[in-house]
């Protein structure tokens, strides 16, 4: 019995690995994080984690000792199927470390799932070193969107997903991010009409597999192995086109990182200019201190 369930997991971890390399947006995903943390050897790094283990892999083959935390018994199950470490439960906000333990936090995902999100930055404010960085990698929230409209209807926003809010304004991010962190270096990337692709395809996942497909669950058996084939199919039919729309790197990205530099959390004001906006929202659209265009 017990081999029975080796080789079942094992299959698991082989279709996974095949539907990674047939999405685009996932493997851009990782690649930008690890091209904006860099080495990590020596370093001891904390990953918020919304339950894709295979991101979690990834950001483990930089080097250093890293830990991961979820907020939900089905993120540890699934990020559990990749790493050989403990993953650690966030309750309340909280998370269950010790002050200035990291020197690194990585939040994928997960920061519009926290009803107060700011006091979950400061949270991992606390846990960071005093030279500490923070990178986060999030959804960037642009209301009146394509985007926003298919996933709307289609019922594959991130609210509708479980989420607190459908990710955010660039402002708003850093906003929530100023009173401790010096100004982020920002990257805004994945295209539009890659994103509107993505949300179509989002749905026929969900009616397909019914959840999420990267979420491992305990209980996945060999009827999701049927359904990772299926959308593995559909996954390669539809891979030139998405290529052929990730390339369109003109159009507003719906994708964004921060990177963010620990220092004295101290609230601050945002000056204004003389139209209306705050300097941050100036650097942003005069491309200041940012790593990719926009």
């Amino acid at each position: 019995m017990r081999n029975m369930d080796d080789n079942l997991d094992t299959e698991i971890r082989l279709w996974q690995e095949k539907l990674f390399a047939r999405s685009i947006r996932r493997r851009r995903k990782l690649d930008r994080i690890r091209e904006l943390v860099g080495k990590t050897s020596n370093l001891h790094c904390l990953e918020i984690s919304s339950g894709d283990g295979f991101l979690s892999a990834g950001l483990r083959e930089l080097g250093g000792s890293w830990k991961t935390v979820v907020a939900s018994e089905t993120a540890a199950e699934s990020v559990a199927s990749y790493v050989p470490e403990k993953v650690s439960f966030i309750e309340n906000g909280k998370l269950p470390f010790e002050d200035q333990g990291f020197n690194l936090v990585v939040i994928i995902d997960a920061l519009k799932g926290f009803a107060d999100d700011y006091g979950f930055i400061r949270e991992c404010h606390r846990v960071l070193k005093n030279d500490g960085w923070v990178v986060v990698s999030e959804r960037r929230r642009i209301p009146f969107s394509l985007v926003a409209l298919l996933q709307r209807i289609l019922g594959v926003s991130p609210v509708a997903l479980g989420a607190k809010r459908n990710g955010y304004k660039v402002t708003e991010l850093f906003n929530i991010l100023k009173d401790g962190f010096d100004v982020p270096e920002t990257i805004v990337y994945s295209n539009s009409l890659l994103e509107a692709a993505s949300a179509v395809g989002e749905f026929a996942q969900k009616s397909i597999a019914g959840e999420r497909y990267w979420l491992i669950r305990p209980n996945t058996g060999q009827e999701m192995l049927y359904r990772y084939r299926r959308l593995h199919a559909l996954a390669g039919a539809f891979y030139p086109l998405s290529w052929i729309l990730s390339t369109l790197e003109f159009l507003p990205g719906h994708q964004f990182l921060f990177k963010s530099r620990r220092r004295h959390w101290r609230p601050r004001l945002s000056p204004k200019l003389v139209d209306g906006r705050s300097i941050a929202e100036a650097a942003i659209n005069t491309k200041i201190g940012t790593a990719a265009p926009f």
